[in-house]
């Protein structure tokens, strides 16, 4: 698995990741399929707050999507902003493998621990990331959502 910085000439693929998984954009944004206007949007948001954005690609197809936060400014923290992969390959391992790509990268960074959000009523998303080690530390809420923020010390 490679590591490829997203460009604004990506957005199909991007859209083509993001839309692959109905429930998980329910759950996130109350639609089943977002338009390409809001995941612009979303891009732009995100860019705004310094988010390093990445594909995730195997063998010569895009698998995923990455975000980083070095440095949130609502906490401090670094944050794992987005790790979505593709429906059709969920389950391969790529979303683990993706994981041990962002802690090599954050120990060069001297990073020691980081949080992640996960919407209460996205299951799926709580297993995968208590299966990685995950702690929760609070509950908020953001854009009318409750929202787990977990944390791990690397």
């Amino acid at each position: 698995m490679k590591l490829e910085k997203s460009t604004p000439s990506m957005i199909e693929v991007e859209a083509s990741i993001l839309n692959s998984d109905p429930f998980y954009n329910l759950v996130v944004k109350d639609k089943e399929i977002l338009s390409m206007e809001e995941i612009i949007a979303e891009i732009n948001e995100s860019l705004e707050l310094g988010v390093e954005r990445y594909l995730l690609k195997v063998e010569d197809e895009y698998v995923g999507i990455m975000e980083i936060l070095m440095k949130n400014p609502n906490d401090g923290y670094t944050w794992l902003g987005l790790l979505e992969i593709k429906k059709e390959h969920q389950s391969k391992g790529y979303g683990y493998k993706a994981l041990n790509i962002f802690y090599d990268m954050i120990k060069v960074r001297q990073v020691e621990q980081f949080r992640l959000g996960v919407i209460c009523e996205n299951e799926p998303g709580h297993r995968f990331w208590r299966r990685q080690g995950m702690k929760p530390v609070k509950i908020t809420m953001k854009d009318n959502k409750d929202i787990v923020i977990y944390e791990k010390k690397i």
